[in-house]
Formats: structure tokens, sequence, C-alpha cells
């Protein structure tokens, strides 16, 4: 910030700055880190010339590496380390970032930290450096990877265990004994001798570099761009006010330089594209404009028109204590009767799916509650990880008529923009796909973290804290990009290791056909379709969650053994399933579909899981079990057959035959279980949703189950 006055209290020993009596001069601490780096890029250079003069000397049978004194050592007095601790981020950047403002330990609050650094300087302290001498053959700060596949391996491993594990002084430690193992095995490679350098060598730096650094005020949040002039107060004037906001925008570090009091960190985006159209590629996002808006907006008018009074609030409250909610969706244990006091998305997304149409029923009038279900309704479909063009029509006609009772059942104040966005969401799914790909649950999510982050309170908290995130979603390129170079996939999963994505898991070796997700969700879809357990699980199943082994006793002559492995749970496409003593009842309840008695219907019945299972089934060679394209074909792939077969044992409730509450899709069923049969044993691949439950009591006092059945997820 160029109106920034500057403290020149750093002694520089360079050789420009000691031409003098004392040996020394006191510079700009910007102004001296770039003369250390000159002086380190000669030193180098120097280092580089009188390599030829190396040798080896034998020390108790152990190679020790030594050279020629001279202009390196006397480089090395200008810092305390053997290194530029400067930028970290590009070299044309003002300001850079260490780790140190994330807490790891290490509180040292000394003047190196770099990133209490702002200051600019005059044309006569700046030293240009030329961009060929930085980019072309000095090790130091060449882009360039080796290009020996072991010691591409290297590199790699370290700029990213670094990153991962390590602050930037410990780095150095570790770069310096890579070295010290490359010496002594003879290898004609070396790491630079700084993590900066081994950040552009690895082009790890790269990342970072499309980061761009703003000054913010803190009171009427006008933004100033870094590189150009910034008042030291702020000086927007707000419409209609006499004088500018006048905030002050910088304070003094603990190292006496003047920083910014706050700043915004921004990474540009792929605009410049000759397609891109800015007015449609702008997003609307579901969560706020489903659940944020239209439901708290229509509660209020509820409570204003005393359609919902405070008795109803407590009897609403008492019969949510008696729901059961998936373990994807919050229970609202208390907000009800608090009349939905400060709600959050999340809870907003509950009561609509789950909540509303159980509760509103006996409460509103019947034509604002049906009105209610339309919105419940397209609400229920807009939010499927999977949906079809049909689909999202369907839900724009349920939309369009809700918006348009509401004028006809409230007035024309009833009305928002929010609501008349509504409207625009089949075009945004259209264009980007379903909601699960951009709603905003997952920025809060990552609020939540940011939040929660623990840190040591030092400046520059935010420029750390992005270039972290940008080099954690990039490090799986690094790494596919490695391997595709070298062809090394022995190092794999060493890599893997050291990524965001990583998870300290062992996968087992099961031997499966290739999965095929239409497949598997046509199988518990239809139940004409044939599946006995042994088919290809969804990469998210694995690895299975083993609890223990047990002896079950069977006089079934199907069974080879009667050795079945419990499960904890199993993650089917994004949806755990448990059994009931998990957690309580919380993702044991779901639906299956069955062919109905006549053989003409397909019914969903709900059941509850009690616990699931794997059994290992191996039938004879000319067994029925393999199918005739299997007993034809003699390849061994072909004959392939997994044994290991993966089931839930699930009591179904009594079915009822009442459809009242059809249209606001809740079924009703006994809550008693029908007794034990072969269809309790169900393959997991027939599971097809997750439902929640609530108890009712009809008006003669018979106990009945509400059944809400809810979207299904899908990933893979």
């Amino acid at each position: 910030m160029s109106t920034i006055p500057e403290l020149y209290n750093e002694k520089c020993h360079c050789a420009g700055c000691s031409q003098n009596d004392l040996g020394y001069s006191f510079v700009a601490r910007r102004t001296a880190q770039r003369h250390n780096k000159r002086a380190r890029l000669n030193a180098i250079r120097c280092e580089r010339d009188m390599s030829t003069q190396r040798n080896m000397m034998e020390v108790n049978d152990e190679p020790i590496l030594t050279h020629q004194p001279g202009a390196l050592e006397e480089s090395y007095t200008q810092t305390n380390s053997p290194v530029w601790e400067g930028a970290s981020m590009s070299d044309t950047e003002d300001v850079s970032v260490t780790n140190d403002a994330i807490s790891n330990g290490d509180n040292d609050d000394s003047g190196s930290n770099s990133n209490e650094i702002s200051e600019d300087e005059s044309e006569d302290d700046v030293i240009e450096l030329d961009d060929n001498e930085l980019n072309s053959e000095d090790s130091f700060a060449t882009p360039d990877m080796p290009q020996n596949p072991v010691h591409k391996f290297i590199a790699t491993f370290v700029v990213m265990f670094a990153s991962r594990y390590v602050v930037d002084k410990g780095a150095i430690v570790l770069i310096e004994f890579i070295n010290k193992l490359l010496t002594i095995y003879e290898q004609d490679f070396q790491l630079p001798l700084s993590l900066p350098g081994l950040q552009r060598m690895t082009d790890f730096s790269a990342m970072t570099k499309g980061i761009k650094k703003f000054v913010v005020c803190q009171d009427c949040h006008k933004v100033y761009e870094e590189s150009a002039s910034v008042p030291s107060h702020c000086d927007f004037v707000k419409l209609g006010a006499r004088s500018s906001c006048n905030c002050q925008l910088t304070k003094t570090s603990a190292s006496g330089a003047l920083v910014a009091k706050r700043s915004y960190l921004y990474q540009s985006i792929l605009h410049r594209l000759g397609y891109l159209d800015l007015v449609r590629g702008t997003i609307i996002d579901p969560m706020h404009n489903l659940f944020l808006g239209t439901p708290k907006r229509l509660m209020d008018r509820w409570i204003k028109d005393e359609d919902i009074q405070d008795g109803d609030f407590a009897a609403m409250q008492k019969t949510a204590e008696t729901m059961i909610v998936p373990g994807g969706y919050t229970s609202l244990n208390s907000k009800i009767g608090k009349q939905f006091s400060y709600m959050k998305a999340d809870e907003w997304k509950s009561w609509v799916l789950v909540y509303s149409p159980v509760l509103l029923k006996d409460v509103l009038a019947k034509d604002r509650f049906e009105n209610w279900i339309n919105f419940v309704d397209a609400c229920h479909l807009l939010i499927k990880p999977m949906i079809t063009f049909d689909e999202v029509n369907t839900a724009h006609q349920f939309l369009q008529t809700f918006c348009t009772r509401c004028d006809e059942l409230y007035n024309a104040e009833i009305l928002t923009c929010n609501m008349h966005l509504h409207l625009h969401l089949r075009d945004t799914i259209r264009d980007f796909g379903p909601v699960y790909s951009y709603w905003l649950f997952g920025f809060e999510r990552f609020n939540g973290l940011l939040k929660n982050l623990k840190t040591n309170r030092k400046i520059g908290f935010e420029e750390t804290f992005m270039k972290k995130f940008i080099e954690d979603v990039h490090k799986d390129d690094l790494v596919n990009s490695f391997l595709q170079s070298t062809r090394q996939t022995s190092a794999f999963p060493l890599l893997t290791k050291l990524t965001s994505s990583f998870t300290p898991a062992t996968i087992p070796s099961i031997r499966q056909r290739t999965f095929h997700i239409q497949s598997f969700v046509e199988a518990s879809e239809d139940p004409n379709v044939l599946v006995k357990g042994n088919e290809p699980l969804p990469p998210s199943a694995f690895p299975l969650s083993l609890k223990s082994a047990t002896t079950m006793t069977s006089e079934s002559p199907y069974f080879v053994d009667n050795i079945i492995t419990l499960l904890k749970y199993i993650n089917i496409l994004g949806q755990v399933y448990k059994s009931k003593g998990e957690s309580g009842s919380r993702g044991s309840l779901v639906q299956a579909k069955f062919i109905g008695s006549t053989g003409e219907h397909i019914i969903a019945y709900t059941g509850q899981i009690q616990y699931i299972f794997t059994h290992s089934f191996t039938p004879p060679p000319t067994s029925s079990f393999l199918t005739p394209l299997l007993r034809t074909h003699r390849h061994p792939t072909q004959l392939l057959h997994n044994s290991q077969h993966t089931f839930a044992f699930i009591k179904w409730y009594t079915p009822e035959n009442d459809k009242s509450r059809e249209y606001e899709h809740v079924e009703t069923c006994f809550p008693t279980f029908s007794p034990d049969d072969f269809q309790c044993v169900l393959p997991v691949h027939r599971i097809m949703l997750e439902v929640a439950t609530a108890e009712h009591t009809t008006r003669r006092k018979v106990k009945k189950m509400l059944v809400i059945p809810l979207p299904k997820k899908q990933y893979i």
C-alpha cells in the first residue's frame, strides 16, 4: 500500500549495503529480503561453479560431502538460516503468508514472519530479477521438474508432505535431510534449499498464483485493491452522508509494520469463455430459495392470521417428539414448540419434507394445507440427487400452482421476489443439473469448519487459509500429473495419503464384477429383477464396516456353513443404513418393493433393519445359481463368482389399506411386525429408500404409524 510509511529498521549486510564504516545499512524489511534473495542466487551460482571441486571423504566407511569455503558461507551471514525466508506465493507479490498463521504449536512472534510485511519500497531499494534468471537453469527458482522419475517422486512427495504436516521452518530441515541422503547415495540431484523454491520446481506454487488480495473497510466494506494506492482511512461516502466513512484501514503489527486490518482474498474463475452468459450463468441457490424464504414467510403469515395458535404449537411439538427421522435430516426437538425461532436452513428442510405433511394436516384450513402440499411435492422432486427432465417439469407445475394459489388464498403482499424465483429453478436445473452440485449447504459447512479452525491469532490468516484450501483442492491433480508422466503406479498409495481426499481405510480384496449404477438402481425399483445378494456393490459400500462374526443356526440345505459376519452399517450410494441398535432407530427404517399376492401389483412395504450381515456361499459348478451365460462361456473372468453375499434382516410392519393421506404422500401401517418369513432376509441391493415415521392415534383410539418416504440419495 503506497501511502503507508516505511520503517527502515532492518540491517542489511549485502555487498552493496556493507560499503561503509559500519559494514551494514538500515533498509526496509522487504528491501532486506530482496537483497538477501539476490545474494542467495549468487551463492547458488557460485556453488554450481565450484561443484567440480567437491569430493567425497570416507569417514567410518560413510561418505560425507565436503566443499571448498567461499562465497556460499559468506552469503549465509545474511540471516540466521541458510535459506531465504521470503515470499512464498510468487516473486512478483508484495505480501506473503507462511503456515505460522495456522496454529501448530509454534507461537514464535518474531519479526521474521513475512505475513506482517506490507510496505512498498522506492525504486532505489527494489532489486529487479531477470525472469530468465529465475526460470531457466537455477535450481532454486526453476519450475522444471527433474526428468528422473525417482527424483520427480522425491520432489513431489516432499512438497506435498510439507504442505500437509510440516510448517515452513520444519520443511527446511526435511529438505536438508533428503539432500543429505541423495548425496550419500551419490545422486546427481538436489532439492532446492527452501520451500518456496521446491514449490516452484514442482509447480506447486502455481496453484495459488491467481490469488488477489484486497484491503476491506470493516465498517462500510469498501474494497481497495492492494496494488493500488490505499488511504490510511476509508474515503467512502455513503448516500446522503456529509462525510466519509473514515474507518481506519491499517494497524501496527508486532514488528512495527502497518498492515491491513481486514483483508479480502479472491481467486478468479473459467469468465473469458466466448459462450459464457453471465446472466444465465447466475445460479439460483435452492437452499435459500426453497428453505430459508417461503417456509418462514408462510409460517409468519399463518401465525398472523391465527391459523396456528399457541395450543397448536404445543400439540405439534408433542407429535414431533414421537417421530423418527433419518440420519441425514435434523430433528426438531424443541423448535416447533418455540414457534420456529432461530431456525437454520437444514432445520427448515426437515420441517418441509418430514414434519409439515404430518403436523399441519389437522391445523391448517383444507385449502391452505393442500396448497402447501404443492410446495412440499415440488421440494421432494427438486432435491433428488438424480432427477429426470419430466420430474423437473412436474416440480415446476407444482410451484406454479402454489404461487398462483397463494395470490388467491392470501393477497399480493405474500408474493415476493423469492417466490418469483421459484419459477426459474427449472431453467437452473436444466442448465446445471441436480441441486446437490451447487446449493449452498456445502458452503455453510465450510463456514462451520472455518469458524472451528484453531489459529494462533497472527495477522494474515485469510491468505493462509485460502492458500491451504486451494492447495488441498488441487493436490489430487498434482498426483495424477505425476502418475501420467512417470507411470510409477507403485507410488500412488503413498502419495494419496497426502491428499485431502485420503481416508486411512483398508479396502478388502473382494473380487466382484464391474459395478453398473443403472442395474443397481433397477434392482431396488423393480422387484421382478432377480437379485441374489452377491451382485456388485457400489464403491461407497467399501470398506465394509465389520462388527463381529456370529454363529447362526440354520437347517436350510442352501447354506454351506452357519457363520455370518455382522456389519455396523453399510453405505449404499451415499445413504447409510444401520441396524436398530446402532444409533436408536435412525437409519434403520426403510422401504422395499414386493410383488403383490395376485402378481399384478407392486407394493412398497415398510420395515426396520434388525441387523446387516455378510455370508459366504459358493454353489456347485452345475448349480442353477450360475446363469446360462456363465455356464456356456469358459473364460476365467466370466466364470467369476463372488461368494460373499450381503443381506439385511428386516422385520416388516403390518400393512394397512388406508389411503386417506395419499395426497400428501403419507402412508399408514400398524406399529406391529408381521411374522418372520423368508422375505425378511433381503439383499441390500433391494432396499429402495429410507423413511421417517410418526405415532398416530385415530379418533377411535386405534394406534397407527404414519410413514413419510423421503428422497433417495444416489452418490457413487
